[in-house]
C-alpha cells in the first residue's frame, strides 16, 4: 500500500501479521542484531576519534583531513541509489554479512600499513572510498530490514533502542580511543574496529528470520528502478522536505570532527585523551536523547527536527565561544541529546512514508543527498580549517546549521510532518 502523501504514513500490511505486535524483548533476530550492533559502534566510535587524529598526526593539514572525507562519502554520491535498488531485490541479511567483512578486511589493512613500514597515510587514501561502497550495502540493507524485522508498529521504539545502543558505544568508545591513542598509537588503535565489523558479522549470520519480503522482480532495470525511488521522494511533500532538511544538515556537518579535533590539539594545546571525553559527552548526550525518544509519539516529527537542529547549532558556537574543557563537553552533552533526537524522528519519519518495495530505493535516494554531497561540507570545513583555524570553522558551521533550521521552518509540510506509525 502508498503511503497518504500527507500523513507520509505506510500502512503494516505488508509485514506479516504475527511479527507486527510482537515485543521487541521476545523477538531474537531484534536482539541478535542489536548485539552486533552495539559491538560494531564501540568500533565505530574508536575509529571516529582515531582516524582525524592519525590524519593529523601524518600532515598536519586539515585539508588532508577533509580529502580523507571527500574519498569516504563520494561512493556515496556515486552508489548510493544503486545500493538501494539491490537492497530492494536480493537478500538484505547477506548484504549486510557481506559488507561487514569487507570492511573488516579494509579497515585491518591501516594498523597492518603502520606495523610493516607501508606508508599509512597512503594505505588511508586508498581504503576509504571502497569503505565507504561497502557501507552503503550496509545501510541500504540494513534500513530497508528494520520493518521486516520489527513490524512498523515498533519502528519508531526500535529506531530509538538501537541508537541507544550506537550512542553508548559513543561514551565509551572515545575515551578507549584517547586512551589507547596516547599510549599505543592511532594506526593501532584502529585494529579495534576491524575486529568489530568481524564480530558484527558473526551476528548477522546468526539471525534466523528472512529480512527481505519474497516477491518476484522482473528482470532488472537500474535506471528506471532507481527513477522510482527518487520520483517517490520528490512527489512526496513531507518527505522530500525532510530528505532535503537533512541533507543540507548533513553537509553542514561533515566538517565537524576535523574542526573540533584541530581547535582541540592545535589551539587549545590540549590532547588526544581531552578529545575523547568531548565526543565521549556527545555520546552520552545521544543515548539519552534516544532513550527519551522511545517515550515519544513522534506527532510532531518536523517540529522536533527543526528545533533539535537549531539547539545544535547554537551549542557549537558555545563550545568555541567558551573553550574550557568543561564547557565543551558541556555543549557536547547538549548537542548529542538533540542530534540524536533529530536523527531517530528523521529515520522514522523516512521509514514510515515507505512502503517496503520502495523503502531501500528511497533510503538510497535520501543517502546519496545526505551522504553523497557531503565531499563539499568536507572540503570547505578542510580549506576554512587551514585558512582561519579551527575554532572559526566550528562556529561558521553551528550558524550554519542553525540558518538550516529556519530556512525550512517556511516548509509547512515539514512543520506539519508526522512520523507516527502505525
Amino acid at each position: 500500500m502508498i503511503p497518504d502523501p500527507e500523513t507520509g504514513l505506510a500502512a503494516p500490511n505488508d509485514v506479516p501479521a504475527d511479527r507486527r505486535d510482537e515485543p521487541l524483548a521476545h523477538n531474537r533476530d531484534f536482539k541478535v542484531l542489536l548485539t552486533g550492533q552495539g559491538i560494531s559502534a564501540i568500533g565505530d566510535a574508536v575509529s571516529f576519534t582515531a582516524m582525524p587524529l592519525l590524519v593529523l598526526a601524518l600532515t598536519g593539514s586539515g585539508l588532508a583531513m577533509g580529502i580523507v572525507g571527500v574519498l569516504q562519502s563520494i561512493p556515496d554520491l556515486l552508489f548510493g541509489m544503486v545500493a538501494g535498488v539491490l537492497a530492494d531485490r536480493h537478500d538484505r541479511r547477506r548484504m549486510m554479512l557481506l559488507a561487514d567483512l569487507g570492511r573488516a578486511g579494509l579497515t585491518a589493512l591501516i594498523p597492518l600499513s603502520y606495523l610493516f613500514g607501508v606508508s599509512t597515510i597512503a594505505v588511508v587514501f586508498l581504503v576509504a572510498a571502497p569503505m565507504s561502497v561497502l557501507r552503503s550495502l550496509f545501510l541500504a540493507a540494513y534500513t530497508a530490514s528494520l520493518p521486516n524485522l520489527v513490524g512498523r508498529p515498533q519502528l519508531g521504539r526500535a529506531n530509538s533502542i538501537f541508537e541507544a545502543i550506537y550512542s553508548f558505544g559513543y561514551i565509551i568508545g572515545p575515551g578507549i580511543a584517547g586512551l589507547l591513542v596516547a599510549t599505543i598509537g592511532a594506526a593501532e588503535t584502529i585494529a579495534i574496529d576491524a575486529a568489530s565489523y568481524a564480530l558484527s558479522a558473526v551476528a548477522l549470520f546468526l539471525i534466523r528470520r528472512p529480512l527481505t519480503l519474497v516477491r518476484d522482480h522482473p528482470p532488472l532495470d537500474l535506471i528506471r528502478e532507481i527513477r522510482e525511488g527518487a520520483a517517490y521522494v520528490f512527489h512526496h511533500r513531507p518527505l522530500r522536505d525532510a530528505v532535503a532538511f537533512w541533507g543540507a544538515v548533513s553537509v553542514i556537518s561533515a566538517g565537524l570532527v576535523p574542526a573540533l579535533a584541530y581547535f582541540v590539539i592545535e589551539e587549545q594545546a590540549l590532547d588526544a585523551t581531552a578529545l575523547g571525553l568531548i565526543l565521549g559527552a556527545y555520546g552520552l548526550g545521544t543515548f539519552v536523547g534516544a532513550i527519551f525518544t522511545t517515550r515519544l509519539r513522534l506527532r510532531r516529527a518536523g517540529r522536533l527536527m527543526l528545533g533539535g537542529n537549531l539547539v545544535r547549532g547554537l551549542a557549537l558556537t558555545a563550545v568555541v565561544a567558551i573553550g574550557t574543557l568543561p564547557a565543551m563537553m558541556t555543549a557536547g552533552l547538549v548537542a548529542g541529546f538533540v542530534d540524536s533526537v533529530v536523527l531517530i524522528t528523521y529515520i522514522t519519519l523516512r521509514a514510515a512514508a515507505s512502503p517496503d518495495e520502495l523503502i531501500g530505493r528511497i533510503g538510497g535516494t535520501a543517502r546519496t543527498i545526505s551522504l553523497g554531497l557531503q565531499p563539499i561540507g568536507f572540503v570547505v570545513a578542510g580549506l576554512l580549517i587551514d585558512a582561519a583555524g579551527g575554532g572559526v570553522t566550528l562556529a561558521s558551521l553551528g550558524i550554519a546549521l542553525a540558518a538550516t533550521s529556519g530556512l525550512f521552518a517556511l516548509s509547512r509540510p515539514l512543520r506539519a510532518a508526522d512520523a507516527q506509525t502505525r
